[in-house]
């Protein structure tokens, strides 16, 4: 069990009311004052591309110990985009005079490594109970800089009415949405935008080797309806029967399931590459309202805020409007599974056989995202007339660099010149690749 104050412990336990959240997007430089009579509120600006469900859950637990406090959500629409804000943000203003805002509260472990790596978080008080890593994926940053609130896994959503109308072939691998008989019948999201999309892509690109995974990827393109700019497009139209799979972030993918039922919708764990990565909590710099920042952080590791991720709703200590459908980061709280929860499953008495290099993926993340965005995503026309006319992945997937240059190339993406002639080197050459494939 994690150790804190008794004290704080006994707040959260004993407010009786839940209030309103206040939910707002955008950043203000006046975000903080001290509450008390007469004074504006005490704000905690957190910055999450959490869903309304869960920031609701935890605001208002938050305000059960806090009732003077106000929180404050900020959202660019999705992981990818608020790792760009937050860093853009810091880039103009300043590490010592910081951005307005106090906390960055979900995303994955790679978000919160390279944030660590340009000394854009600050060193937590403790390790809250959470271990260093599971099965090799790491759970806190190295400094202690961020924590796992969350675990993530990632998979296939699919319209099992839709797949069964038209006899439709059940992946049970990334490499299995490469099968030409899915043209048409997948929607991607885009990397640039979507966080959960770009943890997909890696994992497909670790757990199959760079080269043929670059050619599933080249694949699943060519099947793809469209690429979408927000996550959660894909399941949306997943739901409503416009695409019949989609890659997935487990627990929008377990709540699309509970929603449209059983019967309907079903989830896939790709055979031997299940990868669970962190969805971290972690304090920026020269956050204007710290302690109260550092008590929000307290309360989401504590066994309260741990219990919301998997209870079901209604339950004692659950949440009280959805259930999340989480998997708690703190291993102490699967001791006391709630009846009724979405899972029974411990992930920490679970192996995966999957190899996964978290640090390489913080490393190269941006690099990725913008080399799948330049060869696939922007030019997802060509790649799919190419893919229509030969549905060969041998000779139709397309690897664009080797993973030797791409290492050494993804360091020197601070450089904007540099990567953008990059970038417009490595479209012009998807081009020609896919063009003479679908003239041909």
């Amino acid at each position: 069990m994690i150790s804190h104050p008794l004290s704080r412990r006994a707040l959260f336990l004993a407010g009786t009311s839940a209030l309103a959240l206040l939910a707002m997007s955008g950043c203000s430089s006046n975000s903080a004052s001290s509450g008390g009579p007469g004074n504006t509120p005490t704000t905690v600006n957190i910055v999450s591309p959490h869903s309304n469900e869960i920031r609701n859950e935890f605001a208002q637990l938050w305000k059960k110990s806090h009732p003077e406090t106000t929180i404050k959500w900020i959202d660019q629409g999705g992981t990818s985009d608020d790792l760009k804000f937050v860093r853009d943000q810091f880039a103009t203003r300043g590490k010592e005079k910081g951005i307005g805002i106090d906390l960055f509260f979900g995303g994955g472990g790679e978000t919160f490594t390279e944030l660590e790596d340009d000394g854009l978080l600050v060193p937590l008080s403790e390790k809250y109970g959470v271990p260093d890593e599971l099965n090799g994926v790491p759970l806190r940053g190295k400094n202690n800089d961020w924590v796992a609130a969350a675990l993530s896994g990632f998979g296939i959503l699919y319209n099992k009415k839709i797949a069964a109308r038209d006899g439709l072939p059940i992946p049970a691998t990334w490499a299995d949405l490469a099968n030409p008989k899915l043209q048409e019948r997948i929607e991607l999201a885009d990397p640039r935008h979507s966080g959960s999309a770009h943890t997909t892509y890696e994992i497909i690109l670790q757990t199959n080797g760079w080269e043929k995974g670059w050619k599933i990827l080249t694949a699943m393109a060519g099947n793809c309806r469209k690429f979408a700019t927000a996550s959660s497009e894909p399941l949306q139209d997943v739901k409503t029967g416009e695409a019949v799979f989609c890659s997935a972030i487990d627990f929008y993918a377990t709540s699309a399931i509970d929603q449209a039922g059983k019967d309907k919708l079903g989830y896939i764990e790709p055979r031997g590459q299940n990868i669970l990565t962190a969805d971290p909590i972690a304090l920026l710099p020269a956050a204007p309202n710290e302690k109260m920042a550092r008590e929000f952080i307290v309360m989401v590791m504590s066994p309260e805020g741990q219990k919301l991720w998997f209870a079901p709703k209604g339950s004692p200590g659950g949440p009280t409007n959805a259930t999340l459908f989480r998997l708690p980061a703190l291993p102490a709280a699967y001791k006391d599974i709630p009846q009724g929860a979405w899972t029974q499953t411990n992930p920490y008495a679970t192996k995966t056989t999957g190899e996964y290099d978290a640090e390489k993926a913080a490393s190269r993340r941006r690099a990725l995202d913008d080399l799948i965005g330049s060869v696939l995503v922007d030019n997802l026309d060509m790649v799919k007339r190419a893919w229509k006319k030969n549905p060969n992945l041998e000779q139709v997937g397309y690897v664009p660099i080797s993973e030797a240059e791409f290492m050494k190339i993804a360091p020197k993406w601070d450089d904007p010149q540099f990567a953008n002639a990059t970038k417009a080197k490595w479209n012009a050459a998807a081009q020609k690749h896919f063009g003479s494939l679908a003239k041909g």
